[in-house]
């Protein structure tokens, strides 16, 4: 039965418990695609396929080609005590797309399979670098822990009720259960109701700069949440806000990236 489970989760492309649940990259890559310019759309079809659903390609996917030989530590950005993005050798998601970037920069001198990858890792380390749960920051060592913490199982009004669950899971799954009904397209809709009038702050700026603005975005909650604390029911809500930031925040800057790179 475990085998089974193995050769479904490779088929099916299931994502680490670093990425985000799959209709939010969806909706990131479909956001993105409305915001490149004709020549970046009709390049990403080109190398890509032509539905868009199925462009958005896991570390899983392209390691099972042999593309890939690590990955666990391509997904994550960190931060020194000045919120300065720490590259120090490729191993991180930041050295990692900027040499993606290269590579479809000069894409005419290069084959298509490498040009494709590269692509690949532009969509999925853009939207990995945004989930806060990749964000390291020194300040704050446990950062970088899959930690416990207590979670209300109660509803507003009600009793807390606690329960311990992991920190890397909440910006993962944590906030898909309350809209499992929502499509790709109806997230999409929201990210622009909330986010559309921020698109061109989001877009402007380099990918070192797109790291320290996402550690700004979670100091905050790290200045109050540690290792077994206790989230409320309203505190998780509000926390809603924080993941939906980094997921517009993603889109936005995967088309600028393949805009920049392609024009």
């Amino acid at each position: 039965m475990k085998k089974i489970f193995i050769a479904l989760a490779l088929i099916l492309g299931v994502k680490s418990a670093q990425a985000w649940n799959w209709v939010y990259d969806q909706a990131a890559l479909l956001l993105a695609f409305e915001n490149m310019t004709p020549a970046a759309q009709a390049e990403m079809k080109k190398y890509l396929g032509e539905d868009i659903r199925k462009q958005v390609q896991t570390f899983e996917q392209a390691r099972k080609k042999g593309n890939l030989t690590e990955s666990a530590s391509w997904r994550t950005i960190s931060l020194d005590m000045n919120l300065k993005p720490v590259v120090a050798d490729d191993n991180n998601a930041i050295a990692q797309l900027e040499k993606a970037v290269e590579v479809v920069k000069n894409r005419a001198s290069k084959d298509n399979e490498e040009v494709e990858l590269a692509i690949r890792k532009i969509i999925e380390l853009t939207i990995e670098m945004h989930n806060i749960g990749n964000v390291y920051l020194e300040e704050f060592p446990y950062s970088k822990e899959d930690f416990e913490y207590q979670h209300s199982m109660g509803g507003y009004g009600k009793r807390e009720k606690f329960k311990s669950r992991k920190w890397k899971g909440l910006w993962s799954y944590g906030f898909s259960v309350f809209h499992s009904a929502w499509s790709a397209e109806m997230h999409v809709r929201d990210l622009k109701v909330c986010h559309g009038r921020y698109k061109e702050q989001y877009m402007a700026g380099s990918i070192r700069d797109w790291a320290t603005d996402m550690g700004n975005l979670v100091k905050p909650l790290y200045e109050w949440a540690g290792p077994y604390c206790q989230l409320s029911r309203q505190a998780h809500a509000e926390e809603e806000e924080r993941f939906y930031a980094g997921v517009a925040r993603a889109a936005y800057r995967i088309a600028a990236l393949l805009n920049g790179a392609i024009n």
